[in-house]
């Protein structure tokens, strides 16, 4: 439903808090430091930036000020930072909202609905030559026509196409692949998905899905 970029440097959180937003249907790049979130936060388009505060390398602040400098796009701080003069802070800064830590998940995917409904984040449908992916449906058409596909290679078009243009590792996608009821994925699931969805987008000259030897994988031209 939405394109989220989170920069948060406990990685347990990070995996709990992308968990809980696939729940919602959520695309999350997920990122554990300010260098590493310099380099990846103008790669593609994001409809809200969860952002924390305190890094070992870096400020959240920092990054939501270059982020205003370009865009509009959500910000919301996840700190531990919760007095009324760190809040003034976030807000000079640019952030549209703060959640304080330690906070309940279901309370931050509330808040992030919450937020990307009041600013109309979240794109409903995403294209590429005669291939759509209709998000609220999920539905997949091809010239007009219905694509059935199983809830794995739904996924795994849906982060491709997200991320056209862009070489996605196949741990990127093994973390998108990864079952929000904690079931088994490896290396061997994203062969045979990706080889399934080839076939029936009728894709083996690669003109969508496109192998990146060594690397893994990237979308369109």
């Amino acid at each position: 439903m939405a394109n989220i970029f989170l920069l948060e440097d406990d990685k347990i959180l990070s995996k709990g808090i992308s968990i809980a937003l696939k729940k919602d249907e959520h695309t999350v790049t997920a990122v554990y430091g300010y260098l590493e979130a310099l380099q990846q936060y103008q790669k593609q388009k994001y409809d809200l930036f969860l952002l924390d505060i305190n890094l070992p390398d870096g400020s959240g602040l920092a990054l939501c000020e270059k982020i205003r400098e370009t865009a509009e796009t959500p910000v919301l701080f996840l700190t531990a930072n919760d007095t009324e003069e760190d809040m003034l802070g976030g807000f000079s800064a640019g952030c549209d909202d703060y959640i304080s830590k330690p906070f309940p998940i279901e309370v931050l995917r509330k808040k992030v609905l919450a937020v990307l409904k009041r600013t109309g984040g979240g794109t409903a449908r995403v294209r590429y030559r005669d291939l759509e992916v209709d998000k609220e449906k999920r539905l997949v058409l091809m010239k007009g026509q219905e694509i059935h596909l199983t809830s794995t290679e739904y996924k795994l078009l849906l982060y491709l196409m997200e991320n056209r243009g862009r070489v996605v590792t196949k741990a990127m996608l093994l973390e998108q692949l990864w079952d929000i009821d904690g079931n088994f994925v490896d290396d061997n699931t994203v062969r045979v998905n990706i080889k399934r969805l080839r076939q029936k987008l009728n894709d083996e000259k690669q003109e969508y899905i496109v192998t990146v030897f060594g690397m893994g994988y990237t979308f369109g031209e």
